[in-house]
């Protein structure tokens, strides 16, 4: 549902399941006549929208995914790119790419973000947060701030 919402005093999408409670008041309200919600959403990927421009997401879908993929228009501004070794390479501009999250993690290890790098990071924070959950050992990074304590334990299975 689309609506003024008090507060913030502006235009706001509700998902109509989380609405608790409304009341008539009488403040009118007209609908602007330039309104169009077509427009208002046409970079999101589902409800949420944004003043800002749209961001660039990239991904890259693996060869046996990729033919899926290309079965169904997932965005209006979605351009595939098909690689010489059968992955897929998908670009479209959203307005807000965190509401995609749930998509990539339903192709798994099928998809790789490329952009933009603050998805592509909250997606590689997931993947050890699976690796740690399941016991899955990974060797440590020079990025991770323990890292020589962790090659350390490792070098000398000091645990």
């Amino acid at each position: 549902m689309i609506g003024f919402r008090e507060p913030p005093g502006a235009i706001r999408t509700l998902k109509v399941e989380r609405i608790r409670r409304a009341e008539i008041t009488a403040t009118p309200y007209t609908i602007p006549h330039d309104f169009d919600p077509r427009n208002l959403l046409r970079d999101a990927w589902g409800i949420w929208y944004t003043e800002e421009e749209p961001v660039e997401v990239i991904l890259r879908f693996h060869p046996r995914v990729a033919h899926r993929v290309k079965e169904t228009r997932w965005h209006p501004s979605e351009h595939l790119e098909e690689q010489p070794n059968g992955a897929l390479i998908w670009r479209a501009r959203v307005a807000e790419p965190q509401e995609m999250l749930p998509w990539i993690r339903g192709w798994g290890a099928d998809v790789e973000v490329l952009a933009p790098e603050e998805l592509r990071l909250t997606l590689i924070r997931e993947a050890k947060a699976l690796a740690r959950l399941y016991g899955v050992a990974s060797e440590p990074t020079p990025d991770d701030p323990d890292y020589d304590q962790k090659r350390f334990q490792q070098l000398f299975d000091t645990e």
